[in-house]
């Protein structure tokens, strides 16, 4: 009889912990699910952060912002005009941008006066003779941008997916076969 009264103490205990197991969701849990929710609304493909929605001008006079870019894949290229290895890839780059699936944008970033850069009319007139045509060159002379993508080194190479989500930033020099490998694996 005694056996018979703890297993039914037991089951009643056992009840009783998978009831309040199956209580509501916490605030935590609604938050998650809440936020895949609206990742998913906003279709993001890429993990990442969203890239900010930065305006610059070109050395051609035309300013360039980012948000116009969305529903296309987006390479920035940050670099100097001081910097051998920079100077030594921009051909490359530049074909990239002239060949250019429709679905990709490549675009290159220097900041004037920053990070022993010249001044924004120095940088111009030396990048005009260069004779690249196809590669615009988008000045971020207060370095904000630079920052955003924790540019320390250059070049640096940022990929944006068309989502608007920075799917990647690689520091150092990219071989162009690399260059579009990354870009045909993001989204």
């Amino acid at each position: 009889m005694k056996k018979l009264q703890l297993l039914t103490i037991a089951l009643a205990c056992t009840g009783l912990l998978a009831a309040c197991s199956t209580q509501t969701k916490t605030d935590d849990q609604k938050a998650e699910t809440a936020k895949m929710a609206d990742k998913q609304d906003n279709q993001q493909m890429n993990d990442g952060k969203e890239a900010s929605d930065s305006s610059l001008m070109g050395v051609d006079g035309k300013t360039y912002t980012l948000s116009d870019f969305k529903g296309k894949k987006v390479y920035l290229k940050f670099w100097a005009s001081w910097c051998p290895i920079c100077l030594a890839g921009l051909e490359e780059v530049d074909g990239l941008a002239k060949d250019a699936p429709a679905d990709t944008v490549i675009l290159s970033v220097v900041s004037p006066n920053k990070k022993g850069e010249q001044s924004e009319e120095e940088f111009k007139k030396w990048y005009k003779e260069l004779g690249h045509k196809n590669l615009p060159v988008l000045l971020d002379p207060s370095g904000k941008l630079m920052e955003e993508y924790g540019v320390r080194v250059y070049p640096t190479s940022a990929f944006i997916g068309s989502d608007g989500v920075v799917a990647k930033v690689m520091p150092g020099h990219m071989e162009k076969a690399d260059i579009v490998q990354t870009l045909e694996t993001i989204k």
